[in-house]
């Protein structure tokens, strides 16, 4: 059986987990605004068509101002195609006054790369969540090509749709845990009863041990008085008989009292055996789905690999075990090169598709003991157990050569793609922020150096 101790942390688990529920959901709640902004002001961009499609449009607009079911979204976008298509097959070509947004300020066209990045964070904070991840990649593979008009209401309302699936799924299990949490401390409660009806039971079994000796000591006093006063054989024996059976009485009730007490007590002790493994299977299931939701915070949501929390966690470890075994261990941090530029001429989808095969490419190609992370932007970083420098630096270049070899192409277009690396090895005295940073600066004198090669500090 669990004690206090032991189970108090569990409680604080519970009810960490909780707390991050509701932030994740308070976060869904903003992304959700910001959909519902990003949809007012493409719909105020493609007012001027028509009456009809504005009358749809201005509905639109005024449906994503309140709480909206995907019913409702449902007709509107039905209603909204229909008012395309019947644009489309007019064929007549609108005057400019027609045509010019009803808002003053310049509308971004359907393509542009803001609304594309927007809609991409979107789909990289939905697919933390493994159930959306088919829907999201679905829905972002649409997002890499030109989005025609016609189809941004249908991609609004998938998208729409895919927040309100997380945001059921999040509050369902915010719910979950709040009524496993309220049957396990009904639960705790039952054992703290069990050990006060335990207490009772051993109080009660220790007082009729207790009258039971009073009763032997005085039947026995009685028959010794008895004894002394008889004044023949027979009178003795009729005495003796008395008391004797007067001492099978109190020793009758004295067994019965205690089958009561011992029926009593493991009847309780089946019902808390009982509940113990139900308690211990809830337990359990609410651990997995912890250890989960621990799992999702640890993984970067673009590329799937570790992030930055997680590369935190393990550097902590294998600088104590470094210290411990002084086994040589490496650091390496990794940029790719003219990133900028490739969002610049490319746009953000490109960049987030090449950050995205870069990683897949590093986690691939290095040890199941070695770590692999993305610390940040464009900027990744490994930890390499059981290296020596001279090896990691070997290592590093073979990295580079496999990054340059990728072949990456973006509509069609092919894409160059290189990086630059810096590599150190643990020394006696370093904590996690120095070896980094020289591993960093290495990087930065590679970079210096012309790009597209690693430096070892």
């Amino acid at each position: 059986m669990k004690t206090a101790p032991e189970i108090d942390p569990w409680r604080k688990k519970y009810f960490d987990s909780l707390d991050s529920l509701e932030r994740e959901q308070k976060q869904f709640r903003a992304l959700e605004a910001a959909l519902k902004r990003v949809v007012g002001r493409l719909c105020t961009a493609a007012l001027g068509q028509s009456p009809r499609l504005d009358e749809q449009l201005k509905g639109l607009q005024s449906a994503v101002r309140r709480e909206l079911t995907i019913e409702d979204l449902d007709k509107l976008t039905s209603a909204l195609t229909d008012a395309i298509q019947a644009l489309d097959e007019s064929g007549v070509p609108l005057p400019p006054s027609a045509i010019t947004p009803i808002s003053s300020a310049p509308a971004a066209p359907v393509s542009d790369e803001r609304v594309r990045s927007i809609l991409s964070a979107l789909l990289a904070e939905l697919k933390r969540d493994t159930e959306l991840v088919a829907q999201a990649d679905a829905l972002d593979a649409q997002l890499i090509e030109t989005l025609p008009p016609e189809q941004l209401p249908d991609v609004l309302a998938a998208l729409s749709e895919l927040v309100n699936q997380r945001i059921q799924r999040i509050e369902s299990a915010k719910q979950e845990i709040e009524v496993l949490l309220g049957h396990m401390v009904g639960k705790l409660d039952e054992i703290g009863l069990f050990v006060a009806e335990q207490n009772q039971s051993q109080s009660q079994s220790q007082a009729s041990n207790e009258t039971l000796n009073v009763q032997l000591a005085d039947d026995m006093k009685a028959m010794g008085e008895s004894v002394d006063s008889a004044g023949d054989l027979e009178q003795i024996r009729r005495q003796v008989r008395g008391r004797l059976d007067s001492i099978e009485r109190h020793l009758q009730e004295f067994r019965e009292r205690e089958a009561t007490l011992a029926a009593g007590m493991r009847a309780r002790n089946e019902q808390m055996r009982a509940r113990i493994v139900e308690l211990e299977s809830e337990a359990k299931r609410l651990h997995t789905q912890i250890k989960d939701e621990q799992r999702l915070s640890i993984l970067d949501a673009l590329t799937r690999i570790p992030n930055r929390l997680a590369y935190e966690n393990r550097i902590d470890e294998e600088l104590k075990r470094w210290q411990r075994f002084k086994q040589p261990t490496c650091i390496a941090v990794w940029d790719i090169d003219y990133f900028k530029r490739i969002n610049d001429t490319y746009g953000h989808r490109a960049g987030d598709r090449v950050l995205r095969t870069v990683a897949e490419s590093l986690a691939r190609s290095v040890r199941s003991t070695d770590f692999i992370a993305r610390y940040g932007g464009e900027e990744f970083v490994g930890i390499f157990p059981g290296t020596t420098l001279d090896s990691a630096q070997r290592l590093m270049d073979q990295l580079r050569v496999v990054i340059s070899k990728i072949g990456f192409h973006f509509r069609g277009e092919p894409i160059s793609i290189t990086a630059s690396s810096g590599v150190t090895a643990l020394l006696p005295g370093d904590s996690p922020g120095a070896a980094f940073d020289r591993a960093d600066k290495a990087l930065y004198q590679a970079k210096e150096r012309g790009r597209n090669q690693c430096v070892s500090a």
